[in-house]
């Protein structure tokens, strides 16, 4: 136990990054930097007077970045945090400017050797090194910076002899407390209901396949690839690339399943294998000791089964650390159900260890321990007759438990720790334990985080504390089912409160309870069907009652929608209202109110004065039936509604071989080629379009007015909204098109509602065109796009449905709508190509996957990296559906990749999911150029490695925003 408390403090090895710009030898040229945090530990930069005259007073010779937090030196003074300092002259030859930063400030020498202080001044921020001079007058220009990584660090040798002392007393403590105990315990035969196991273990399987994404199965995914990749543990997208300490455990245990294969499919297979492990442990666990006499019975076993899955099927597939959680309290829980001595203690013991480094919802485990504190100790004091023996045995347990200090500091430090927790407070979301009803304002809310499966394990579970309480409390209705469902009640009650302690409140992380959920409703289920055997007055109040709050509870969960997370990759029913299954309204109580009365009848239908009392374990039946009825069909019909973007038939298709690049066999991009030019023939014919403007001001079009695409444009937008118009362009030349080619245009506005976009096509004939039919291309305008500021899209049609014969073509616009939305505006023609995602991102790494789209791209392995506090440049970035998700870009939320929009832009390129234009599967983009041709990572880096202490051995930087 000393050994896992002095972990932190311990030396351990400390990776630094240090940054020269440019590489030596090389010419200067501006060059992008991702460096995270954004102010370096130290910088050093020389500008020549050369380059200082050539810039004069308003080019920029060097800049770090924007004002106030970069550094940005102009021919005439340095500017940093706010202060300018003047540089003099700079007439000299051979002259220079210094500036040096570091711990204690700033510090500038200019030409003339003057040196201007700046104490406290923090290090300026660093993301890309640019210039505006050409090579020539940039001549000498240099930076270096040094980037200490306070997370990218490794095991010195003693740490590595603490954790060896800490684990071999750890084995040897469990060796020594696990021996088996000679108390013989009776043998339960489970054989006779093998038919319930394999329908879990078929259900668990095939909701590996079709089941739908967890919200952060791509930002686990990533944070695992990149451990895997350069051993560093950061968070990646946000936080400045913070770990996750002390709750990083289950990244770790992730990263070597990325290593094999980052298939969809695959990245599942620890989840689901966690999800058969708490089925067995549930039901063989803690059903056979809260049910020690119906355990075994294929009723209580089919009951256990859906309830487990109704609990554990919404929240925990996938590669979120829930599904970790939800097995550990359930090992718990079963461990201190049968706790007898030191055996039980011991693997509790080890129990907790493990868990609460996985995440803050780890505490979970502490539930079952809370619950059934008088018999652990119990059976501590039976092991320990003395009390010297109860101090050794206090003891071996917490060296036992010391192995989760272990398991966070093995390669992390204190240092580590407080950085984290303080970056993490900073950037957020950082919330109270008193803001705890916010989780359940999102499971009532109207989006993926309040859908009905999601809602009716949880209502459920609130509805059926207070039945339990009122059939076991009682002292004539005491016996050993009741105090079980007590125990259970107690502890999913404890369990709820304990997601208090967590510092985000999302929904989603309920199905860390999905054992003590599961158990509640069996064993609540199980007693009041016992109690409904001698029915009386009390009993049938309570049944009566019970069972209208069950129903008014299954009822608020089904008002909630069918919408899940990334819905591109299923197409639901019921996405965004009330599963309405042959139109019954199931947000309404009456339709529960039958189906219980009908189910109650065909149950007891030789005992009907039984039925009120049993009212609750059939609402609960039918409730949880219901849910997984609608959870599961869903799933299998989306496939079969959208095959496209499906991810059913993603890791259908990757079982089957036939492809295996995930959403990216479905995705098309399709960049721009040459503009199509006029022909001879007639000209335009404009009402209420003018060429090149009709469009508002702040929204320009792709490119200025006459230049590029945007050649040829026309619009309709003026100041008057009732004003209509159509507009017929002149004929262009179109040329022999292949099978992947097409025409586009450039739109902004809406082409619905009476407006409307068309192309026709033609065919030269003499001195004029013979007509050969019209196309209308499909739109997809952005679902967030703001009518204050419009947004441009291309819009375009394919080759294979261009008329036969076709070698010119037109556009034909109409603005007849008459509201704030009726103008429309667009350039003229060009062609398009289309090309796989998977082949055009083939030599445009490496990519940034935006968070909610890195699991579905299996084949996409040439990321961006982090390591030791620099990052590559990204050169391409897949984006999510709108509305963009760009944590990893903004500066507010600590974004590693924020230096992409500083210095440069990222441009779309048109692209769609194939067969099915209409719907939004994400965006790909480019990072653009700034001026003088900015090169990606053009300096020089190395990696060297200190030995620090684990406390005070690198600096601890203040977030800033």
């Amino acid at each position: 136990m000393l050994a896992a408390v002095a972990l932190p403090f311990a030396p351990t090895w400390l990776d630094t990054s240090t940054v020269t710009w440019p590489v030596p030898g090389e010419p200067v040229a501006s060059s992008t930097a991702v460096v995270t945090p954004y102010r370096p530990d130290a910088m050093t930069a020389v500008v020549p007077c050369s380059a200082l005259r050539a810039a004069g007073p308003a080019a920029v010779a060097l800049a770090t970045g924007p004002e106030p937090g970069g550094l940005v030196v102009t021919g005439r003074a340095a500017r940093v945090g706010g202060t300018t300092v003047d540089l003099g002259s700079t007439a000299v030859a051979d002259c220079r400017v210094m500036v040096t930063a570091g711990r204690d400030g700033v510090s500038v020498d200019a030409p003339d050797g003057r040196r201007t202080d700046l104490p406290g001044e923090p290090v300026p921020q660093v993301f890309g090194f640019h210039t505006d001079l050409d090579p020539a007058d940039a001549a000498g220009l240099a930076v270096t910076i040094e980037v200490a990584d306070p997370f990218s660090t490794s095991p010195g040798a003693l740490k590595y002899g603490l954790i060896g002392v800490q684990l071999g007393a750890a084995a040897g403590v469990l060796m020594l407390l696990v021996r088996p105990s000679r108390a013989r315990r009776r043998r339960v035969r489970w054989r006779l209901s093998w038919w319930v196991d394999v329908g879990v273990v078929a259900t668990l399987a095939a909701w590996a396949v079709i089941g739908p994404l967890a919200v952060d199965d791509g930002w686990a995914s990533t944070i695992a690839r990149n451990v895997a990749a350069t051993g560093n543990p950061g968070n990646y997208y946000r936080w400045w690339n913070a770990a996750e300490v002390p709750f990083a455990f289950s990244q770790e245990l992730l990263a070597p399943w990325t290593a094999v294969s980052i298939a969809p499919l695959w990245l599942r297979l620890p989840s689901t294998l966690l999800a058969v492990a708490t089925w067995l442990v549930f039901s063989r666990g803690v059903l056979g000791a809260a049910l020690p006499v119906r355990a075994t019975t294929g009723r209580v076993r089919s009951l256990a089964a859906v309830c487990l899955l109704a609990a554990w099927l919404p929240f925990n597939l996938g590669t979120r650390p829930e599904s970790y959680v939800a097995l550990a309290v359930v090992v718990a829980l079963s461990l201190a159900m049968r706790a007898r001595g030191l055996r039980e203690l011991a693997l509790l013991a080890l129990t907790v260890g493990l868990t609460v480094p996985i995440s803050p919802n780890g505490l979970l485990v502490l539930a079952p321990i809370a619950v059934f504190a008088p018999r652990l100790l119990a059976a501590l004091r039976a092991a320990s007759p003395t009390r010297w023996q109860l101090a050794t045995h206090v003891v071996a347990l917490s060296c036992v438990v010391a192995v989760g200090l272990t398991t966070v500091f093995a390669d992390q430090t204190w240092d580590a720790l407080l950085i984290a927790s303080d970056w993490h407070t900073f950037f957020g979301p950082a919330l109270p334990w008193w803001d705890e009803p916010d989780r359940y304002r999102y499971l009532l809310g109207s989006d993926q985080q309040g859908s009905a499966a999601k809602r009716m394990p949880i209502l459920l579970t609130a509805a059926m504390i207070p039945v339990v309480g009122l059939l076991a409390l009682p002292r004539a209705h005491r016996d050993f089912v009741g105090r079980a469902a007590l125990r259970m009640a107690a502890v999913a009650v404890v369990a709820l409160l304990l997601f208090a302690v967590s510092p985000s409140k999302w929904s989603y992380h309920l199905g860390a309870a999905a054992g003590p959920i599961a158990a509640l409703l069996t064993v609540g289920v199980v007693l009041v069907t016992r109690r409904a055997r001698t029915p009386n007055r009390y009993l049938t109040v309570v049944g009566v009652a019970g069972t209208a709050l069950l129903i008014g509870a299954a009822a608020v969960a089904l008002d909630g929608p069918n919408a899940w997370w990334l819905p591109v990759a299923y197409d639901v029913p019921w996405p965004s209202e009330p599963p309405r299954p042959l139109g019954l309204p199931l947000n309404q109580p009456w339709p529960w109110l039958a189906a219980v009365v009908v189910v109650s009848v065909l149950i007891y239908r030789r005992r009907l004065v039984r039925a009120p009392a049993a009212g609750p374990a059939v609402t609960t039946l039918t409730a949880v039936g219901v849910v997984l009825a609608l959870l599961l069909g869903s799933f299998v019909a989306a496939p079969l509604r959208r095959p496209e973007g499906s991810l059913a038939k993603i890791n259908l298709d990757r079982v089957a071989g036939t492809r295996v690049c995930g959403l990216a066999d479905d995705v098309e991009v399709l960049p721009d080629g040459p503009r199509l030019t006029p022909s001879s023939e007639a000209g335009e014919q404009l009402v209420g379009f003018d060429r090149q403007t009709g469009y508002p001001a702040d929204a320009p079009p792709p490119d200025p007015p006459g230049t590029g695409a945007s050649t040829f444009l026309w619009g309709s937008h003026a100041p008057d909204v009732q004003a209509t118009g159509s507009m017929t362009s002149p004929w262009f030349v179109l040329p022999p098109q292949p099978a992947n080619g097409g025409v586009t245009v450039s739109v902004a506005g809406r082409t619905d509602g009476g407006n409307q976009l068309v192309f026709d096509f033609g065919r030269a004939d003499g001195g004029g065109v013979a007509p050969l039919g019209d196309r209308t291309p499909v739109d997809r305008p952005a679902s967030d796009e703001d009518p204050a500021h419009p947004l441009w899209r291309s819009l375009g049609v394919d080759a294979t449905v261009i008329p036969a014969g076709a070698d010119r073509m037109r556009i034909h616009a109409v603005d007849g709508r008459t509201d704030a939305l009726g103008w429309l505006a667009f350039t003229g023609p060009r062609l398009r190509s289309s090309i796989g995602l998977t082949e055009f991102l083939a030599d445009k790494g490496p990519v940034l996957i935006s968070w909610p789209m890195a699991f579905l791209f299996p084949c996409v392995h040439d990321i961006a990296t982090v390591r030791a506090g620099v990052a590559t440049t990204p050169l391409a970035v897949i984006e999510s559906p709108r509305p963009f998700l760009t944590e990893d870009r903004r500066r507010d939320v600590g974004g590693v990749f924020a230096a992409l929009t500083v210095f440069g832009t990222l441009h779309e390129i048109p692209s769609r999911l194939v067969g099915r234009p209409d719907v939004d599967w994400g965006a790909v983009k480019l990072s653009g150029d700034i001026p003088n041709e900015q090169a990606r990572d053009a300096y020089s880096r190395t990696v060297t490695r200190t030995l620090v202490p684990g406390s005070g051995g690198v600096e601890h930087l203040p977030p800033e925003r």
